[in-house]
């Protein structure tokens, strides 16, 4: 099972610390994201994690191997995209991922095997061909992904990989994370300054601030707790009454957070409402990553 573990990591330049004392341990299959503005060490941390560079002080180990002293070792099962994707200008997009494979131990058929399937999982197959130097930000972003998904990697780092991408680029991108996480027991570690994207491919959500880790899921738990909307205000007194094995947490005169208790689902909390009369505009999972966000983060 794939392993990260960052230690009291430490990165500064000159007076500026850009890491502070970061802790991390990811030891199980997961999407966690890095979320934070720009300037927050979103970059600098998954850096120093594919040793593109060196700590102050601290630690990063893979699999229990020290980035720093062995990275060879470390990095052998790991994909990674980082920062803006630049190429050769006279290789083509093709000759791009071969030359990825062949790095990566690929006899022939293996690579013509990563080309047919990356190419079709990232919807490349139309400029393959070309020369990378006629490429748009997002097309180049494309291969940068296939070249971090080449011989199946355990650990995929990912630097804002929606970045340059129109939003149907986007929309696959995220699903391309999504279907990974199901398919395969894979860490996926991923910065991005998006709230949405956040919430909507992750399973952990670290907001950093200024080189600091501020806020990890990790250690709140949202469990059975669903946001409810209903078409009119609500008596709260009347429901609280009424309703069993929930506690109730308004959030306005008709919305509230619906804490589920003692086994109690969904689908007969939501039942108990009904019968009460209620008419349920619509019901999701909660999340308030956006409010420690936007409580959390210097503006």
């Amino acid at each position: 099972m794939p392993q990260i573990e960052i230690t009291n990591l430490t990165k500064r330049y000159g007076k500026l610390e850009a890491l502070s004392d970061f802790n991390l341990q990811i030891d199980q299959p997961q999407c966690v994201s890095i979320l934070g503005p720009n300037g927050a060490g979103k970059t600098t941390l998954l850096k120093t994690l594919t040793n593109i560079i060196k700590p102050t002080s601290g630690s990063v180990t893979i699999d229990g191997i020290s980035v720093s002293e062995n990275p060879m070792l470390a990095l052998q099962s790991v994909g990674t995209l980082i920062e803006q994707p630049e190429f050769y200008p006279y290789l083509t997009g093709r000759e791009v991922i071969e030359f990825a494979a062949r790095v990566k131990g690929a006899n022939r058929a293996k690579i013509k095997e990563e080309l047919d399937h990356l190419s079709n999982l990232l919807s490349m197959e139309e400029y393959l061909e070309r020369k990378t130097g006629t490429y748009s930000r997002g097309m180049k972003q494309r291969v940068c992904l296939a070249v971090a998904l080449v011989m199946e990697p355990m650990i995929l780092i990912l630097d804002e990989p929606t970045f340059g991408l129109d939003p149907r680029g986007m929309k696959e991108v995220r699903d391309l994370i999504i279907n990974l996480k199901k398919e395969r027991d894979i860490i996926i570690l991923m910065s991005t300054h998006l709230i949405s994207e956040a919430k909507e491919v992750s399973d952990r959500v670290i907001i950093v601030d200024r080189g600091k880790k501020i806020y990890d899921t990790a250690n709140e738990s949202n469990d059975n707790v669903v946001k409810v909307t209903l078409e009119t205000p609500i008596d709260i007194k009347h429901v609280n009454m009424k309703l069993e094995n929930v506690q109730l947490t308004f959030l306005n005169e008709s919305t509230f957070l619906l804490k589920l208790l003692n086994g109690m689902d969904n689908s007969k909390a939501i039942s108990q409402l009904l019968s009460l009369g209620y008419k349920v505009k619509w019901a999701e999972p909660y999340n308030d990553i956006e409010e420690k966000y936007l409580k959390s983060v210097s503006l």
